[in-house]
């Protein structure tokens, strides 16, 4: 039981801090005690939901403020934009939308790839609802924690 509260701790911690990653421990507790792996994947799942859902709402709750509200909302340069600029103005147009957010906030969540620390900020900023956004964390660090935890099964076999 001690092992999954620790693993749970982990991965709250790993929430905050990037240069802790939960996925080493991961298969580290798998590979070394008797915990079942799933359990620990689905442990740490909850851990960091937790600790990205602390975020997520400092993040909504910093947005709101006026200061960076006008850092936000300044009106663009006069001079034309780049294509560049053309092309990431729309992204961000289509990351606003519930479903490609919510996609984005899933595919972040399972692969890494945006970063979950980045989307978890960026998807404070759009009109996603928390329990969507837990659950969306929830289950794509479930996938990734507990194909994790079951690695060294698989390569000690």
């Amino acid at each position: 039981m001690i092992t999954y509260l620790t693993v749970a701790l982990v991965g709250f911690a790993s929430a905050f801090q990037p240069f802790l990653p939960a996925e080493a421990y991961l298969v580290g507790v798998t590979a070394t005690t008797g915990a079942v792996p799933v359990l620990v994947g689905l442990a740490a799942a909850a851990g960091q939901t937790v600790g990205k859902v602390v975020v997520f709402l400092a993040s909504r709750g910093l947005v709101r403020w006026s200061f960076v509200r006008r850092l936000i909302d300044r009106p663009p340069s006069p001079k034309p934009p780049s294509a560049l600029r053309r092309r990431m103005t729309a992204l961000v147009a289509r990351l606003d939308e519930p479903r490609w957010s919510a996609a984005m906030l899933l595919l972040s969540a399972v692969v890494g790839i945006p970063p979950l620390i980045a989307t978890t900020i960026y998807a404070a900023r759009t009109p996603m609802r928390l329990p969507v956004f837990a659950a969306l964390t929830f289950a794509g660090r479930s996938v990734r924690f507990v194909i994790l935890a079951l690695a060294p099964a698989l390569v000690m076999t």
